[in-house]
């Protein structure tokens, strides 16, 4: 079956399609995630100026893909650098544009920031969420709670400071938005074979994956021991908890490296000592994985998130890997470009 690919831009004005954006001739608008980055995707392109009167400060822009007449969002963005330029000829307008992360991280907060024990992690999250006007929030929930009266953040703190700490003190992943500007609030999963997201089959046409794969090896720095510690003045003793690579077949761990390489990381509270124990397991279940990063090349996919889970098969090497980077040339015959981190395939 031929596959037919178009793209749409379109601009979002209070929840309703506003207007359409053109991309300039030879322009090739980009979509772009980075899981390292607090504002995970971004999307930026040069277009023709806009029939319509847009408000650069205000309106946003909805990239789609429609792959074979099925539309498929690839996020909301808002913009925030705009540069208009112009020939004897010709007009363009140049737009960076971030996601919904961004207006979390630029609300502020305007005085020292409180909630009183037993206050649900997940609830606290909201509330800090819709009062830096995010409404749309998807959530797995969670019974874990404050333990006790919290006011650590003063007066301009950024608002995503503070919801990725207390994410992280539950074990959830930081805040990020999803193809249709939801927010995603997801406890940490495993990297394990029921949770592949996506598979890229070099055996598969709708895959298209590129006949060159490049690969790379970090371990610098790498620790093998992570010894977590939480203490501050409103609890009676500091909680530590420890725990250590000792997996044979990881290249990283203990036994094969010959020696205990530790990270001490310090964190400010925790909901428990439960959950501190399973933030230094987690660290180490990444740890595990090799330090080996891949480079792949594909069609343009749809449905590609944050951390996905990804199957990847080339020849006769089936990988697990997490999607740690991806960028998507937005044009006829463009290319995706994935940058993945392999995982080992029996961590215990």
């Amino acid at each position: 079956m031929t596959r037919t690919v178009d793209f749409k831009y379109i601009v979002v004005r209070n929840g309703a399609d506003f207007a359409e954006l053109t991309p300039a001739d030879g322009a090739a608008p980009t979509v772009r995630m980075s899981d390292s980055s607090a504002i995970k995707t971004s999307f930026s392109g040069t277009f023709l100026p806009p029939d319509a009167d847009v408000d650069w400060m205000t309106d946003l822009i909805r990239p789609e893909m429609v792959i074979n007449g099925t539309v498929h969002p690839l996020g909301i963005y808002l913009p925030a650098t705009v540069s208009q330029s112009a020939t004897d000829t010709s007009k363009t307008v140049r737009i960076e544009a971030y996601d919904r992360c961004w207006q979390v991280k630029d609300r502020c907060t305007e005085a020292q920031t409180y909630f009183a024990a037993g206050t649900n992690y997940l609830a606290a999250v909201g509330s800090v969420l819709v009062a830096a006007g995010i409404t749309e929030i998807s959530e797995e929930e969670t019974a874990l709670a404050l333990a006790e009266g919290r006011e650590d953040w003063n007066a301009g703190t950024p608002s995503l400071d503070i919801v990725n700490q207390l994410l992280a003190e539950i074990n959830y992943r930081p805040l990020w938005f999803d193809s249709r500007g939801v927010a995603m609030l997801q406890a940490v999963r495993l990297p394990q074979a029921e949770n592949i997201a996506h598979v890229l089959d070099d055996t598969k046409i709708e895959s298209m994956l590129s006949d060159s794969i490049g690969q790379s090896m970090d371990v610098y720095g790498k620790a093998n021991v992570f010894l977590c510690i939480c203490s501050n003045a409103d609890k009676s003793a500091a909680m530590r908890a420890i725990a250590e690579n000792t997996n044979p077949q990881s290249p990283l761990s203990i036994v094969r490296r010959g020696r205990r390489i530790t990270k001490v990381v310090q964190l400010n509270n925790v909901a428990s000592q439960a959950e501190l124990q399973a933030y230094a397991s987690r660290l180490v279940t990444e740890s595990m994985m090799s330090g080996e990063i891949i480079q792949v090349e594909t069609a343009l996919l749809p449905g590609f998130g944050v951390n996905d889970v990804v199957a990847l098969r080339y020849g006769e090497i089936l990988d697990l890997t997490i999607e740690r980077a991806w960028s998507m040339e937005l044009k006829t015959g463009g290319k995706m470009k994935h940058t993945l981190e392999r995982v080992m395939m029996n961590v215990e």
